[in-house]
């Protein structure tokens, strides 16, 4: 990706004088923003697989004992490229001791290296790491519709449908098992979190654009007004701090389906 292409989807070009934190986008606008930046980093193209590009993928989720390997590792001077890049795929999915590990390295990072950081929204990225990376946001109109948009009208489309708080109570508990499932309770959470923000930025952006309003939920978004989308995707970052807190999921998921029936249908 060129530099202007890469700009045009972070808003501006990164400074790599400290470490680099990326939230919003789909996966596939991640990655390619990932390669791009180690690019930009090494000064030629550089992929995720070399040996020099510690590449810490979201599933299974790191755990402390592989940060603290990741980070000793990025205090040797690199093999083959000009920089050790440390590549974390979900910060956010991190326990709370695996980065408390990474922000050591994070204040005082080694000579010749330098960590690029993602995450699928800045609300699942704890302010102690914010404060110590230059961020940036993928723009949620790049790359077309992502996995996370997709996600979003899915569970939009039956929001829509529902005609009794029982139903939406079902289907908070049918969300809310899922994420107890899942093997990392919170990343399924901010992805799913994420996927909603990213449907109601793409609604706004339709209407404040003028632009007719795509398929399936985007359909039926369009019917509700500006301050309706604004005050659910408000109810959606309360829902993420609730399960930073480690709220039950459940719980969670009851209450932001219920506030979504109550607010469009009585």
């Amino acid at each position: 990706m060129e530099s202007e292409k890469l700009k045009e989807m972070l808003g501006s070009l990164p400074d790599f004088s400290c470490p680099v934190l990326v939230a919003g986008g789909g996966k596939v606008a991640r990655k390619e923003c990932a390669e791009a930046l180690l690019a930009l980093l090494e000064g030629a193209p550089a992929p995720l697989t070399s040996p020099d590009v510690l590449l810490m993928e979201e599933n299974p989720a790191p755990g402390v004992a592989e940060v603290r390997e990741a980070v000793r590792l990025m205090r040797k001077a690199p093999a083959f490229l000009p920089l050790r890049a440390g590549v974390v795929e979900n910060v956010s999915s991190l326990s709370e001791a695996a980065q408390d590990a990474l922000l050591k390295d994070l204040e005082e990072p080694a000579k010749r290296s330098s960590w690029i950081l993602f995450a699928p929204s800045f609300l699942g990225v704890p302010p102690a790491i914010k404060s110590r990376c230059h961020c940036y946001f993928v723009s949620p109109a790049f790359g077309g519709k992502s996995e996370e948009a997709a996600a979003g009208e899915e569970i939009l489309s039956r929001l829509f449908s529902l005609l009794s708080m029982s139903a939406a109570v079902k289907l908070a508990m049918e969300k809310g098992s899922q994420a107890k499932e899942a093997e990392d309770k919170k990343a399924f959470c901010f992805s799913l979190f994420s996927s909603l923000l990213l449907f109601c930025s793409r609604a706004l952006e339709e209407k404040d654009g003028g632009r007719a309003a795509g398929g399936g939920a985007s359909r039926l978004a369009s019917s509700f007004s500006r301050s309706a989308l604004m005050g659910f995707a408000e109810d959606v970052k309360e829902s993420f701090d609730k399960i930073s807190s480690n709220v039950s999921p459940q719980l969670v998921f009851e209450s932001l389906f219920s506030s979504f029936l109550v607010r469009w249908r009585f």
